[in-house]
């Protein structure tokens, strides 16, 4: 699915059936049977090229769906871990789910959503098989086919297009290293573990859940919430480096970190609400609102979660969506702005892994943009720059990612952040980014200092 998370909403409030959204009844994640139905639907959708899993309603004659009997009492049973141990179970090799929940528009009920990824270099199986031996069968490889139904390949044609999807992300990937080699990015970087891989999705994936969860009690569209959309930064430290307890990495991060722009990453503040916490093996941070109930800018609601393994994640506002002279909010993307906010956040990571003693890792590096569909680049972060043309986007979100040796920066910083966004700014009618903006826009940026 190539844009799993745009339109959940609209999955909850009218659900529908495509080969990349399956709709199910609600499930007993207690009996096997029901948790290796689960598995087959998550293993299909895998293949398929990722897509989502809607729970809680059943299908009518005339092919719509109504809400369906038998809601749980709560949604314990479909937490992320509940469904990562289906998959841990089940499925070979595992693949890392997102798991939301979503009220319908006027209600209060909340439905559960699986985001399954794609993108999957080899065929994903079955690993076990289900009680009766018929709904899951271990070994068996499930595609999504017309109906829709996830099953398994029938014919040559089908296999021929299932191989051919897992080689092409092979080929895709290669493409991206040897891109990534020929711009430098990679001076000495070591090979990336999937085990570590795993653990950046497992972490981006819980800290999605632990912002979700603090948001939620508040009303909704206020800036906290970050209505009008966000940007997402997970990144790993991999290599040697010191692993510290939670007390003495808070002291870190708070020594660590540098103000470049006046609002930096990872901002560390001393009063409450602000307060970093340890939450869950992390230390996290949520500025939502102030003590007496007032909000800011959406782009200084920052979250943030960061653990002694060297995992990092970080959900910003965007800048563009608030306190801007005649900018409506979820309208524009600036032209500058995201070099800033991408540069400075890279440069806090490597401040952190060096104070960690890890000068020989590598910073692994994973951004997402969401609703960026009928925003126009402008031109308001550098008035010096001049944007005509009234660039837009239909596309909805925009993923990049790099690997760069910590011992290489803050020198590869440019060929870093240039080859995250410049795949971004073409969604805008072919904009082409110049690389000397970005040059020099970092240039600016690093040499500022202002006090925290």
């Amino acid at each position: 699915m190539s844009d799993p998370n745009a339109d959940l909403d609209d999955l909850v409030n009218e659900p529908r059936e495509t080969l990349d959204v399956e709709v199910k009844e609600w499930l007993d994640l207690t009996d096997n049977d029901h948790r290796a139905l689960l598995a087959k639907e998550i293993i299909a959708l895998a293949n398929h090229g990722g897509g989502v899993v809607v729970v809680g309603f059943e299908e009518q004659t005339d092919g719509t769906f109504n809400v369906a009997a038998g809601r749980p009492a709560n949604l314990d049973a479909w937490s992320q871990d509940s469904i990562q141990s289906v998959v841990a179970k089940y499925i070979d090799p595992g693949v890392q789910c997102r798991v939301l929940h979503r009220s319908r528009t006027g209600g209060t009920d909340k439905y559960p959503v699986i985001v399954v990824p794609g993108g999957h270099r080899v065929p994903i199986r079955a690993k076990a098989g289900s009680p009766d031996g018929k709904k899951l069968v271990p070994h068996r490889v499930y595609i999504r086919r017309p109906g829709p139904a996830g099953e398994e390949p029938k014919s040559a044609e089908e296999w021929d297009r299932f191989f051919e999807r897992c080689l092409q992300n092979r080929q895709a990937e290669l493409l991206d290293a040897m891109r990534s080699i020929m711009a430098g990015v990679i001076p000495s970087a070591r090979p990336t573990t999937p085990s570590l891989l795993d653990q950046l999705q497992d972490f981006q994936a819980k800290a999605i859940v632990r912002w979700e969860g603090r948001v939620a009690a508040l009303p909704p569209g206020v800036p906290p919430t970050l209505p009008n959309g966000h940007y997402d930064l997970s990144i790993a430290i991999d290599g040697d480096f010191d692993r510290q307890s939670l007390s003495d990495l808070n002291d870190t991060i708070r020594l660590a970190v540098r103000n470049h722009s006046g609002w930096p990453p990872f901002v560390n503040l001393s009063r409450n609400p602000y307060r970093p916490i340890a939450v869950d093996g992390a230390i996290e941070c949520w500025v939502g609102p102030d003590t007496d109930g007032s909000y800011d800018k959406p782009a200084h609601h920052d979250f943030w979660r960061i653990s002694p393994a060297g995992l990092l994640f970080l959900r910003r506002g965007y800048p563009e969506d608030g306190g801007w002279k005649d900018v409506k909010p979820g309208t524009s993307l600036d032209i500058t702005t995201p070099t800033w906010r991408l540069g400075e956040a890279v440069l806090q990571a490597l401040y952190i892994a060096r104070a960690l003693n890890g000068a020989n890792a590598n910073l692994i590096l994973a951004a997402k943009w969401t609703k960026l569909a009928g925003r126009v680049l402008v031109s308001h972060g550098n008035t010096r720059r001049i944007m005509f043309g009234g660039r837009s986007t239909s596309q909805d979100q925009h993923e990049a990612t790099a690997t760069v040796a910590v011992s290489s920066l803050p020198d590869a910083l440019p060929e870093v952040i240039f080859s995250m966004l410049a795949p971004l700014y073409e969604l805008f009618d072919f904009f082409k980014l110049p690389k000397r903006l970005v040059e020099e826009e970092l240039k600016e940026m690093s040499r500022n200092t202002f006090a925290m």
